[in-house]
């Protein structure tokens, strides 16, 4: 892995880059260790092209949005975080009809918010979810029994042989809170299939949402969303992980929030390391007391300063995709 020539690729192609980037300052968890390069394109070509470079000098690919449910260790994250963030935002939302093609990092509440000026519904029960359009299409985000990918008509992916493609929505599997997508391609728009509806009933229900979010979250801390997967919409991970009395517990500055058992909190000063012991904590507590093995919805990335075992959904090192939380 040369990261040194693979940066330097990248300057000649004109691509925005930074070396040795702390990633905690894009995280909603505020933790974890610099990436050794730090790419933000500002168009699709420019993500297939650094996608390219990056397999070219076998470099891992870290995939950030707005970071809202990514645990970053504290070593960092060796390889190339690719970011498509405010930059790859650019206003990019055309509405067609009953549809609406927008980039990936644009805001997701901001988006909704767009649509339901103009009379387009069907996600409004996403209105809330903190991540970008991008996060919420790699992770199939949804909330009060909806998701996204049911209104996906087509996405534009960049590839890692340095090719944009337009897919149709159909020719890809998803599940809950999973998209199966092509090896090592990252969404960089998508087409979102809508329906007629009353601008003043979208916009009563975003309010709707606020309040609700506002009383059962901890919004006033740090967190990344839902930590575990429900293993159903009446089994959820919040109602075991309280059933085993772990509501306030903490390790180091990471805690399971008392407001909402899903949820855990950076109270300050907390390491990644705290986090991922607290997750453990709370998987060994739940399998003894509910026999039940609960998959994270956080995905973890980097280099820990732990010996534990790789979560189910861990991938340290490797590309990991960011998602939005729930």
């Amino acid at each position: 892995m040369n990261l040194r020539e693979l940066s330097l690729q990248l300057k000649a192609c004109h691509i925005p880059r930074r070396l040795e980037v702390p990633l905690a300052g894009y995280t909603w968890l505020e933790v974890g260790g610099p990436a050794d390069v730090f790419v933000e394109p500002r168009m699709a070509i420019e993500a297939a092209t650094a996608l390219r470079l990056a397999a070219e000098h076998g470099a891992p690919v870290l995939v950030l949005g707005r970071g809202t449910n990514l645990l970053i260790g504290d070593g960092g994250f060796r390889g190339m975080a690719l970011h498509l963030g405010p930059s790859f935002d650019d206003g990019r939302v055309v509405v067609e009809g009953r549809g609406c093609i927008a980039a990936a990092g644009v805001r997701l509440s901001k988006l909704l918010e767009r649509l339901a000026v103009v009379g387009l519904g069907g996600l409004e029960d996403l209105y809330g979810i903190p991540g970008s359009l991008g996060g919420a299409l790699a992770m199939n985000a949804g909330a009060y029994g909806s998701a996204i990918w049911p209104r996906v008509g087509w996405i534009e992916l960049a590839l890692p042989v340095g090719r944009v493609v337009m897919v149709d929505a159909a020719k890809i599997e998803y599940g809950y809170r999973s998209v199966k997508l092509p090896p090592g391609a990252v969404v960089t728009g998508a087409r979102l299939r809508l329906e007629r509806s009353d601008p003043r009933e979208l916009l009563d229900r975003h309010h709707e949402l606020t309040a609700d979010r506002e009383g059962k979250h901890p919004l006033a801390f740090p967190n990344c969303g839902s930590v575990f997967k429900n293993p159903s919409r009446y089994n959820t991970a919040a109602r075991m992980i309280e059933a085993c009395g772990l509501k306030g517990r903490s390790v180091g500055g990471a805690k399971i929030s008392e407001k909402h058992a899903n949820f855990m909190v950076n109270t300050g000063g907390a390491s990644a390391a705290d986090f991922r012991a607290l997750i453990e904590l709370v998987r060994d507590c739940v399998e003894k007391e509910h026999g039940l093995s609960l998959c994270t919805e956080v995905r973890l990335a980097g280099e820990f300063t732990t010996d534990e075992n790789d979560l189910d959904d861990a991938d340290d090192g490797g590309e990991v995709r960011d998602g939005g939380s729930a």
